[in-house]
């Protein structure tokens, strides 16, 4: 029993009960109580360990010989079990190292085999994702470790061909390791059940469909299962896993582009990466499997041994076939579907995929498909997915077989199916009046090489047509009328024509359960006459319809939320049904040029946008918003060069975009919560609005405001002083302005939280400011050259990101102020963040992060370099946490990329465990200003930051495992590996050059020093030299790299100032200043230079080396020793 508890890996105890009962033995009964009782007398201390010893052993799984008919019986299933535990003890080694992704190592920080509970891990996701692949990987790992274990896979498939009874004899006899034939799951044996309970046990059930067969198999709430027993089930349903009242639940990601590269050309070349001549051809059918590690593998063995000719016939083919092999095993998810789950799908395949989900939802609900929880159960089945924008996404392959599912429907006919979307089936079936009563969906995305003619009677056919969008991207106008148009299906839902040519819509046409109507760019002169029922109208889009004259009466559409006239620039008046909608959302009329009017006594309650900027020829705007609790109102500069009078009783606006003007002097307090100042493009503007803005800022609207952006004022040559007047605002946003410097007055606004300043071209110079505003963003300002330091000025602000996106023109001095601010602001944020002493850091995603330029530098804080991508430390003791950084590759970068770094902790038992993974915040988040999906780095850039959740999760983690090798009595080294990684995105192309971290120690004593604390020379205990252990790597360009911590250096910590009571000698901030001895100065960088004394020099690495002055020497380690200079000083 000591031997295993010791290796319990390696040493398996199994009892045997010979004529007594487990109960006897665990509780020293009967002959057992006698024996002891006998031998108490003479040793108590060994007496006491071995009943403690039996204790343990009767609490194993064993063999009670009362349990068999025969001893020769229960001997040759004692031998059966050790023989079937030594096999299973021998351990497989993953020979694919690109299964152990992402996916994986989030999987196995979810085995918890210290835990003493029923742990259920769920994995699901579509299918060929990999669910079966990755349990099997985790069994492999894990299940050495347990009494008992069962990997059983397709549970579903064998459930319906022999029943449940013959599935769970199965599961019970390969944990028992006994044939056994229990006729009914209601009735199971007592001794099955107690055995079951009292062993641990590693189960993996693949391919369950059904919660009810998830509970026959490990019984309701898993009480079956004995303490610590782990379960992983896999299922292409969510809420199979939900039902089952399982929450450790994990949804299986795509595989990332460099482990499919892997995987497919191990298929297809059979090495990890492709033949000569070959990758080009491979990186087309990783695109069209998209991650999806069963395409990965068809399509690699299909083009296994073909020539160039045949890929390349083979991939075009599979633009219009999907392979029948990946079709099948993604069509199980379908096929489990109901009639009106079924439509949903195909209607998102071919339709509406990208759309927003609650449109989609209201379109199809409309359809009759009860869409709200179709909707849910795909996601569930995970046919769809939906994105951070709240838009529905599906996996390519899976929207391929969706359209593949309505090919099948008439393949030779396309007018005879449900849905059309393919360009040239569309173009023919119009074309050529083919349409059926069977098409319910039209979607055509034009080309410049689209072009048709329709009849008049070109939709007369098609009397179910439900979805009609015609796309013109290009602006090609493909769609035309010359005969004009007698009719529109009546059952549309959604209908959307760019560039519709004709002047009206058909005056019979009166679609009741119309959602959406889109006609951009149209001729249109007018919509139609009167007013039409349209009840369920949402939205109405007709913006760059120059023709547009008349705007409709909408009264007879009273859910209408959003109406959009942007760039009509003939329409003369807005009728006045608009303002009367109880439910409008959103009102555009940007550059409707020919508005002179805009008057209303009263507005919809629930506006939430009002856009009128670019109306140059206004004239009066008197629209009441006295019911409207939070506009955002946009208005253009009026010819009068004053407000409308109306407006000057508004409060509380909770947005107000406005030209510059001396007239916003007269806005009243608490006017709006933003004000977004403008250029007005379209005017002559004759002087520097420097001296306007100066006048206004001091205006009660402007005292009180939270949000303030000035946008592209391109006359505007500085930003006043009296801006520190704003006592209220909390962002201020520059975009675009001629401003060459900033305000030092900045600084001084007390609620301030957020500063970005973009696209300022001629701005030169940056005050000290960053450590005063806790959000702090620079970006593309190019002719920045300087930038001050800002860490000698005391601020009670907590530092939460700076960021200097291409400025690249800074100096290297500047960057190196810029550097050391964010590693003193990075540090004091962990040792305020550990003495709870800022709010601000309490909540679990508050990062302190710098977004820099890479220029030299780093390697005054990182002191080892390595070109190895693997190298080894121990975690040190007594840390605050940590920090990260990488540095980036020049290219361009998308909005949605993730970067970051995950780490591992080596626990006693020499099992890599996950601990965290820790992603960075996508740059949507931090730079909202420029335009496109992604923005391009001009030169390599620096990102660092510090997680305190991540930090405190790894060093609990640490603890945790010390704890159990102090009980263990073992010792335990901790080792630490970090990976560095970009997410993939599908617009990024930059790499990981460089990454490294930064240990944080905390000071020695009781309180957290500020800025600027001094020490005099005789505080030895309170100015202790800190250290700091970093690693750093440099492999090329990579996207993901791995860091595992080998060595140790020191690093000072902050700047303090020592003064010494000899009036001659002052000893000043070891990183940054010089020393100073007689009448002799000699500079030196600490880490890098020699000390100069005398006409003696001696050079000194300060880790390693000592110091020599004349006959005497002193060695110092600069961490614990002292310097000693003559008899009189000694300066620690």
């Amino acid at each position: 029993m000591e031997c295993h508890k010791n290796e319990p890996d390696n040493v398996v105890v199994i009892p045997v009960f010979y004529k007594v009962e487990p109960s006897q033995v665990r509780k020293q009964t009967g002959s057992y109580a006698t024996a002891f009782a006998k031998h108490m007398k003479k040793d108590k201390d060994k007496i006491q360990k071995w009943k403690d010893v039996l204790s343990q052993a009767a609490d194993l799984s064993g063999f009670p010989s009362t349990a068999y008919r025969s001893e020769s019986v229960m001997i040759e299933e004692i031998a059966r079990v050790v023989l079937g535990k030594l096999n299973h003890k021998h351990k497989n080694e993953i020979t694919n190292n690109f299964i152990l992704d992402e996916n994986y190592r989030s999987i196995e920080s979810l085995v918890k085999i210290d835990s003493a509970e029923v742990q259920v891990i769920g994995l699901w996701g579509m299918g060929g994702i990999g669910k079966t692949t990755l349990a099997a990987a985790i069994f492999q790992k894990f299940s050495i470790q347990y009494e008992g274990s069962c990997f059983f896979e397709n549970v579903t498939d064998e459930s319906k061909r022999h029943g449940i009874n013959y599935v769970c004899n199965k599961l019970l006899s390969k944990l028992l390791r006994e044939d056994l034939d229990i006729d009914t799951l209601k009735v199971i044996p007592s001794m099955v059940m107690t055995r079951l309970k009292r062993m641990k046990a590693f189960i993996v059930l693949d391919d369950v469909h059904t919660s009810e067969l998830l509970q026959n198999l490990i019984g309701v709430r898993h009480c079956w299962l004995g303490a610590g027993s782990t379960v992983i089930v896999t299922t292409r349903d969510n809420h199979v896993l939900k039902k089952g009242g399982i929450h450790k639940i994990h949804q299986v990601k795509e595989m990332n582009s460099k482990n499919s590269l892997q995987l497919f050309s191990l298929n297809a070349f059979d090495k990890v990466l492709p033949k000569e001549g070959y990758m080009d051809l491979s990186k087309r059918a990783i695109d069209y499997a998209k991650g999806n590690p069963l395409a990965l593998k068809v399509l690699g063995s299909f083009l296994c041994s073909k020539n160039q000719l045949e890929w390349n016939c083979a991939l075009a083919k599979l633009k219009e076939i999907p392979n029948a092999e990946i079709d099948r095993i993604l069509r199980w998810s379908y096929n489990e579907l109901d009639e009106k789950e079924k439509n949903i799908f195909l209607d998102i395949a071919c339709f509406l995929r990208g759309h927003e989900r609650n449109r989609i939802t209201k379109i199809l609900n409309e359809c009759g498909f009860f869409a709200d929880i179709g909707i849910r159960h795909l996601l569930d089945k995970a046919l769809i997915r939906v994105d951070s924008k709240n838009c529905i996404q599906m996996h390519d392959l899976i929207q391929e077989m969706g359209k593949q599912i309505v090919r099948e429907e008439s393949l030779k006919t396309p007018g005879h199916r449900s849905r059309l979307c393919d360009l040239k089936e569309v173009c023919d079936v119009l074309k050529y009046d083919r349409g059926t009563e069977t098409v319910e969906a039209i979607i055509l995305d034009a080309t410049e090489d689209t072009h048709i003619n329709l009849s008049p009677k070109a939709f007369a056919k098609m009397l179910n047509l439900r979805l009609l969008a015609f796309r013109d991207h290009k602006a090609v106008r493909p769609v035309n009328l010359p005969q004009g148009l007698d009719l529109l299906p009546e059952n549309l839902r959604y209908f959307l024509w760019d560039g519709y040519p004709c002047k009206s819509l058909p005056p019979t046409f009166c679609p009741e359960m119309l959602v959406e109507l889109f006609l951009r760019y149209s001729q249109v002169e007018k919509l139609w006459d009167g007013v039409l029922t349209l009840p369920n109208l949402e939205i109405l889009d007709v913006k760059y319809s120059q023709k547009l004259i008349e705007c409709p009466n909408v009264s007879g559409s009273p859910n209408l939320k959003e109406v959009d006239f942007s760039g009509c620039v003939s329409l003369l008046e807005v009728d006045s049904s608009i303002f009367l909608l109880q439910k409008l959302e959103n009102l555009s009329l940007r550059k409707c040029t020919s508005l002179k009017i805009l008057s209303s006594n009263t507005c919809s309650p629930a506006l939430l946008n009002f856009d009128a900027t670019n109306c140059i020829n206004l004239q009066e705007f008197s629209v009441s918003f006295a019911s409207v609790d939070r506009l955002c109102l946009s208005l253009p500069k009026f010819g009068t060069n004053e407000l409308p009078s109306s407006i000057l009783h508004f409060k509380n606006l909770w947005f107000f975009d406005c030209p510059i003007s001396e007239s916003l002097v007269n806005l009243p307090e608490n006017f709006a919560m933003c004000i977004w100042l403008v250029s007005e493009s379209l005017l002559k503007v004759e002087r520097d609005t420097s001296i306007t803005l100066s006048k206004i800022l001091p205006s009660p609207a402007f005292l009180t405001v939270k949000m303030l952006i000035i946008d592209h004022v391109s006359i505007l040559s500085e930003i006043p002083d009296n801006i520190s007047l704003l006592s209220s605002l909390e962002f201020l946003s520059l975009n675009g302005i001629a401003i060459r410097s900033l305000p030092e007055s900045i600084k001084y606004l007390p609620q301030l939280e957020s500063l970005d300043v973009y696209n300022c071209n001629k701005l030169q110079s940056i005050p000290a400011l960053s450590q005063f505003i806790p959000y702090f963003t620079v970006c593309k300002c190019e002719s920045l050259e300087k930038v001050l330091s800002s860490t000698n000025e005391p601020s009670d602000k907590p530092k939460c990101g700076f960021i200097l996106l291409n400025c690249i023109k800074l100096d290297p001095r500047s960057y190196q102020t810029v550097l050391k601010d964010a590693i003193a602001g990075i540090e004091l944020g962990a040792r305020l963040n550990s003495e709870n002493e800022d709010p601000f850091l309490e909540q679990d995603d508050d990062i302190i992060e710098y977004f820099l330029p890479a220029m030299s530098g780093m390697e005054n804080w990182s002191r080892y370099r390595s070109t190895q991508v693997s190298v080894t430390l121990e975690f040190p003791s007594n840390l605050l946490g940590f920090a990260y950084y990488l540095v980036l590759s020049q290219g361009h970068i998308g909005y949605d990329v993730g970067f970051g770094c995950e780490c591992y902790l080596d626990n006693s038992s020499c099992e890599r465990i996950h601990i965290t993974s820790l992603t960075k915040g996508n740059f949507s988040n931090m730079l909202n200003s420029y335009d496109g999906p992604s923005i391009y780095l001009m030169m390599n850039h620096l990102v660092l930051w510090y997680d305190p959740a991540s930090c405190e999760k790894i060093m609990e983690a640490v603890e945790e495992i010390k704890a159990i090798s102090d009980v263990n009595n073992t010792s335990y080294n901790p080792k630490l590996t970090f990976r560095f990684f970009i997410d993939e995105s599908l617009y990024s192309e930059v790499m990981i050059v460089e990454c490294g971290f930064h240990w944080i120690y905390p000071f020695e004593g009781s309180a957290v020093p500020k800025r600027n604390d001094g020490f005099d020379s005789d505080d030895k205990e309170e100015a202790v030299l800190l250290t700091n252990k970093l690693e750093q790597c440099v492999v090329g360009t990579q996207s993901n790299l791995e860091v595992i911590i080998v060595d140790s250096g020191f690093h000072w910590m902050h700047p303090f100032n020592f003064e010494s009571d000899d009036d001659e000698e002052d000893i000043v901030p070891l990183e940054y200043e010089d020393f100073e001895f007689d009448d002799e100065e000699d500079i030196v960088p600490l880490e890098y230079e020699d000390f100069d004394f005398g006409d003696e020099e001696d050079t000194v690495h300060l880790e390693y080396e000592d110091f020599e002055f004349d006959d005497e020497e002193d060695t110092v380690h600069l961490e614990y020793e002292d310097f000693e200079f003559d008899d009189s000083e000694d300066i620690r």
